[in-house]
């Protein structure tokens, strides 16, 4: 592993687990075990390297919805996938709430582009839903988006609850409500 990709990972634990704003260069450095010219020599800033975590992560995070929802699949088959692979994250030890969202709440006022970044996964998470929503049924554009954005909410809600404690047992009263919710209005 380079350089680069070693301190992109020690930070986005670090940002993973305290936040962005109570992780400094210096600790982002010393658990890296590298110098605060070669950090700066990545990244530039350590608003850069943010924005760098986060896009890393995006791509991820796609990469693996993408792997965990088949085409060949029906409607209902991609949201309990959905949720599914949700549900995996919240059980993994590196579950410590959603780093977008977290994003949003330390940076909306003070960095319009990490802002953006974490906008713009939310976004695309929305997108995915509706792709999923307009591909299976033969719902309006403006039914689609209505109904995506009911599942988005519903997903962003499970995300809080799951950072707030144990929402394992509640999968399939989640998996009930978003199939309701997918199918309402149609």
């Amino acid at each position: 592993m380079g350089t680069k990709e070693h301190i992109l990972d020690t930070a986005e634990s670090l940002f993973n687990t305290n936040g962005y704003t109570a992780v400094g260069v210096d600790l982002i450095r010393d658990t890296a075990g590298i110098s605060k010219t070669s950090m700066y020599r990545h990244f530039g800033s350590k608003n850069k390297l943010i924005q760098a975590v986060l896009a890393r992560r995006h791509l991820r995070f796609e990469e693996e919805l993408g792997g965990a929802i088949s085409p060949e699949m029906n409607m209902e088959e991609k949201l309990d996938a959905l949720i599914d692979w949700h549900f995996q994250w919240f059980s993994s030890e590196d579950f410590h709430g959603c780093m977008f969202m977290h994003a949003m709440s330390e940076f909306k006022a003070l960095d319009e582009v990490i802002a953006a970044a974490a906008s713009m996964h939310k976004k695309w998470l929305k997108g995915l839903i509706k792709e999923i929503i307009s591909d299976a049924t033969d719902c309006i554009e403006e039914q689609s988006e209505s109904k995506a954005e009911s599942i988005m909410t519903f997903v962003e809600g499970m995300i809080i609850r799951a950072e707030f404690g144990d929402i394992l047992s509640f999968k399939p009263l989640y998996r009930s409500a978003i199939q309701t919710l997918s199918k309402a209005g149609h």
